[in-house]
């Protein structure tokens, strides 16, 4: 039987289609309606689909999955396999929630931290008895490149390329340097603080823009890109056997 897993981000809505654990479509659209659901319909059947959104749905497409499917738009009402102890589970994005659960469904012997790069750059932490606590939020890539343009008089909007050093010679390299160095201490910076109270954290890195720190990290990672979907995929299951 295949499943159908949406993540729809605030840059991407990430589609993929599951047969028994294993992936047999993924793509990414800007756009994705009722028409291009019709489309994957017209080349694979499924019967169960699960989404986690950060955009307000569309309700027509939102209005046919309901009505043609067992349907899971998660919320902080969506039964998961670990213990929520946010404050404000409401607000909480279902992507962060996704990684979680993912994150202690594969290594659930070990406090994990969750760097999710993407519009926003998380932190998320799930320690070894299942409870996910909390963690933070910073503007991700492609937001700070945007806010330096934004918000000065004369500063131009660029986009990533992979640089190196610490000094740079041209106002683009220096934003260039700025910006990657920024999100890298940060990133590393927060490693440390986490690896202080937990010594043997695993760290899994994921999102649009992984790559810039992949390579960047002074302790050991684990890159799993597509880690929203494997939670999504594995809270699609844990309903369906809680109904059986």
């Amino acid at each position: 039987m295949n499943n159908l897993i949406i993540d729809f981000g605030n840059s991407y809505k990430k589609i993929a289609i599951e047969n028994n654990g294993e992936i047999i479509f993924n793509n990414q659209y800007f756009d994705f309606s009722v028409i291009e659901l019709q489309e994957l319909e017209s080349k694979y059947s499924f019967n169960n689909i699960i989404m986690s959104t950060v955009l307000f749905l569309d309700k027509n497409l939102e209005n046919y999955l309901h009505s043609k499917y067992n349907f899971i738009k998660i919320s902080h009402k969506t039964p998961i396999p670990i213990i929520n102890n946010y404050q404000t589970p409401q607000t909480l994005g279902g992507d962060r929630l996704a990684c979680a659960v993912a994150a202690h469904t594969l290594y659930p012997e070990s406090n994990c931290l969750i760097i999710q790069m993407g519009s926003c750059i998380t932190f998320d932490f799930v320690n070894n008895k299942g409870e996910y606590q909390g963690g933070s939020i910073s503007p991700g890539l492609n937001m700070r490149f945007k806010a330096l343009h934004t918000y000065t008089k004369k500063l131009p909007y660029l986009c990533y390329h992979s640089t190196g050093g610490l000094i740079g010679n041209s106002t683009n390299e220096s934003i260039q340097l700025g910006v990657a160095n920024g999100i890298i201490l940060e990133c590393n910076g927060m490693i440390n603080q986490y690896k202080n109270i937990y010594p043997n954290l695993k760290v899994l890195l994921t999102g649009g823009d992984f790559f810039m720190f992949e390579n960047k990290s002074q302790h050991e990672i684990i890159s799993i890109p597509n880690l929203v979907l494997v939670g999504l995929s594995i809270i699609l299951k844990y309903n369906d056997a809680k109904k059986n």
